[in-house]
């Protein structure tokens, strides 16, 4: 089954792949790309949509916390969700974000970093972050609550295809 959201990405490895940029752009004085790239890093470490990751940066920046509340986009209910600053990054690096995520189109503009630098797109960070949390064993129950899933249904269905997907490769 084709699913272009699920790229079927490694959570560690990409993990290490975005850090690097982070730290790479930091380096060269790039706060644009610094800046897109932590909030990649903050998506895949929730499991957010890329929309609550800028979300998140420009709260981590505003209330000097390493950890704050942001409404879920997908859901009419107000629900929010917590998200975490990665222990890489510190308030006083991610203050630098806020203005440059303040600007219209950041969502737009992270997406588009994701797409022409690291050739994946965001929603693919957040199921490597759900993919990688099933297979450590976080009931499909609790991954939805930390994702800001609503309904069960979707994390289920996601989990029966990946553990079918799984044991028909593993069968002899």
């Amino acid at each position: 089954m084709s699913r272009s959201w699920d790229l079927g990405l490694d959570y560690k490895q990409v993990y290490r792949m975005i850090l690097a940029k982070v730290k790479e752009h930091l380096a060269r004085r790039a706060f644009a790309s610094y800046c897109y790239a932590c909030v990649l890093l903050i998506q895949l470490r929730n499991g957010s949509r890329v929309s609550e990751a800028v979300d998140a940066a420009i709260k981590f920046s505003d209330q000097r916390s390493n950890e704050v509340y942001v409404r879920v986009r997908k859901r009419r209910d107000g629900y929010e969700r917590l998200m975490i600053l990665p222990e890489e990054l510190k308030i006083q690096d991610i203050a630098v974000c806020r203005e440059i995520l303040s600007r219209g189109n950041a969502i737009l503009r992270v997406k588009v970093y994701a797409k022409k630098i690291l050739r994946i797109n965001t929603h693919s960070l957040r199921y490597a972050r759900i993919t990688h949390m099933l297979r450590n064993n976080i009931s499909p129950s609790i991954v939805a609550k930390i994702t800001g899933h609503k309904k069960l249904d979707y994390i289920l269905t996601y989990t029966q295809i990946k553990t079918a997907e799984e044991a028909l490769k593993n069968i002899k």
